[in-house]
């Protein structure tokens, strides 16, 4: 019989090994092969309670499009992160990746058997509870014990994890780009905290965008302060979006992080430019 118990947690972190699970699929198996084969590249880095033992491992899901809502196909199908629990400012070695995991309100129930997560979804119909993200798997490392997590409510720690990150750190990327106006803006930490969740530098294996690690390898503080900036073609600089980027960087060049700041608003409204002339004549023009 299902005892669930009524539980409030804030966002937390994990780093870990992700993967896409489809229908029939062992990525689950796979993922957790290799996070426990290579556990001891992350293991100093494990958030731990006072005896010294980490506080959780968890097998974080999400839709696949990183919402954290439930998974699809009849919840067959969505990304999942074999992974431990660690503290906010750690940073993911090479190799693995780190999920700042939205806060909720959820149901928590300890698995019993492979029917426990069908018969919890049919427990909650019953009395009157929806699922509103995806089920969290939860092992306590202290007891052995694994649960499911099954969230009935959003809380906003993430939010507010994330604005203290922000508030640490220069909004200006190194790249060129200003983090108050990047669609990332509200889930990211900015590129230059331990809660850089830029969606470009997620696809890289080090979790750091090119132009973020090469200027900082250089001693910049960023691609603004190279003299190699005009020809560069690394990291976000050779997409076809990157134009802005540049235009930006080539901007505080010549007038200053706050200049470029200041007209940054005032740019948006003149008009889009295509390429990066065209986009530093529109920040000179707002001037």
């Amino acid at each position: 019989m299902l005892h669930p118990t009524k539980i409030t947690v804030h966002a937390f972190s994990v780093i870990g090994k992700p993967g896409l699970v489809e229908k029939g699929s062992d990525t689950v198996k796979k993922l957790w092969a290799e996070a426990n084969a290579h556990f001891a590249e992350v293991a100093p880095f494990a958030k731990k309670n006072d005896a010294g033992v980490p506080v959780g491992f968890w097998g974080v899901m999400s839709r696949a499009d990183m919402s954290f809502l439930p998974w699809e196909d009849d919840f067959s199908r969505g990304l999942y992160m074999a992974g431990v629990e660690v503290p906010e400012d750690v940073i993911a070695p090479k190799g693995w990746k780190k999920w700042i995991v939205p806060g909720f309100d959820a149901l928590k129930v300890k698995v019993e058997s492979p029917d426990t997560f069908r018969e919890m979804l049919s427990w909650m119909a019953e009395n009157g509870y929806e699922l509103v993200a995806a089920v969290q798997d939860f092992t306590d490392p202290a007891t052995g014990e694994n649960y499911m997590l099954f969230p009935v409510a959003w809380n906003d720690s993430k939010r507010e994890l994330i604005r203290r990150e922000k508030e640490k750190v220069d909004p200006v990327a190194p790249c060129g780009f200003h983090c108050d106006h990047c669609f990332m803006s509200e889930w990211c930490g900015n590129c230059r905290s331990a809660c850089n969740m830029c969606s470009y530098a997620t696809i890289f294996d080090d979790n750091r965008c090119e132009n973020e690690k090469c200027s900082s390898e250089k001693g910049f503080d960023g691609c603004y302060d190279c003299p190699a900036l005009e020809e560069c073609q690394k990291g976000f600089y050779k997409e076809p979006s990157g134009a802005s980027a540049k235009a930006f960087a080539l901007f505080i060049r010549k007038y200053g992080k706050a200049e470029y700041e200041k007209v940054l608003i005032r740019g948006f409204e003149i008009g889009e430019g295509k390429t990066v002339r065209e986009i530093v004549a529109i920040l000179e023009k707002a001037r």
